[in-house]
């Protein structure tokens, strides 16, 4: 008796071992993982939010962005490329921005090796400025092969014959390095668009005195394929509406 008492003990101690062991392997293999996948930044409560977009978003459905939980304010367009490159989508993005209700703005890239005067003429001959407009922007993300000084001479002369047609001083975008290494005390007295992205932190930028940060290029916004970039604002909405051409 004592030894079949001691089986059934040892019996019932394995079964309950085994038990216990696909217990634990149950759990440890359906139990939901704590590190959260890396999503974009988003925008803060203290900014006001926008996008930009070029023909790299194609078709936009602006019905659908206007209906996007994203805090949408204003939207900038490129218009234009150097001398003579238009966007394909500009004319449409433009009219839906305004109908819609965004503060629209139109943005030129500058092509850094060809003259400051054509690329505003191509400019100023697709883009009209209306009352409740955005300035103008100028895009700058490329040294020239003639050097920084040359840079520099045919920038201000775009920014001026903009200022002088539109009556409006014009907003410079660029990245944070480049605005450290060519940019950063030539042309003071602008807006500054700062890219910089650092996870939606500003600590980086604080010291340029920026107005715009384009801080991701992965927001995900219903309407339009693919990712667009995201941007705040350093102030309040009667603040950036008081940047608009009156």
């Amino acid at each position: 008796m004592k030894i079949k008492v001691d089986m059934d003990y040892v019996i019932v101690g394995s079964v309950t071992a085994i038990i216990a062991v696909a217990m634990i392997v149950f759990f440890h293999f359906n139990q939901k993982p704590t590190a959260k996948r890396k999503q974009a930044p988003k925008s803060k409560r203290d900014y006001v939010f926008g996008i930009d977009v070029s023909h790299y978003q194609g078709h936009i459905n602006w019905n659908k962005v206007k209906q996007s939980h994203h805090p949408i304010e204003f939207v900038f367009v490129r218009s234009t490329m150097g001398v003579n490159g238009n966007d394909q989508y500009f004319n449409r993005n433009w009219r839906h921005a305004k109908e819609l209700g965004f503060m629209r703005g139109a943005y030129h890239y500058f092509r850094p090796n060809e003259p400051g005067l054509k690329q505003f003429e191509n400019f100023k001959q697709r883009v009209r400025l209306e009352r409740g407009d955005l300035p103008p922007v100028i895009d700058i993300e490329e040294q020239s092969i003639k050097g920084n000084n040359h840079l520099i001479k045919e920038l201000k002369v775009w920014l001026t014959e903009v200022e002088s047609h539109y009556g409006v001083k014009p907003i410079i975008y660029t990245g944070h390095t480049f605005y450290n290494t060519f940019l950063k005390g030539k042309l003071n007295g602008y807006t500054l668009w700062i890219a910089d992205y650092n996870y939606g932190s500003k600590q980086r930028i604080k010291h340029t005195g920026w107005s715009f940060h384009q801080f991701t290029d992965k927001v995900r916004i219903s309407g339009i394929k693919g990712s667009v970039d995201g941007n705040d604002y350093a102030g309040k909405l009667d603040e950036l509406s008081a940047l608009c051409l009156n």
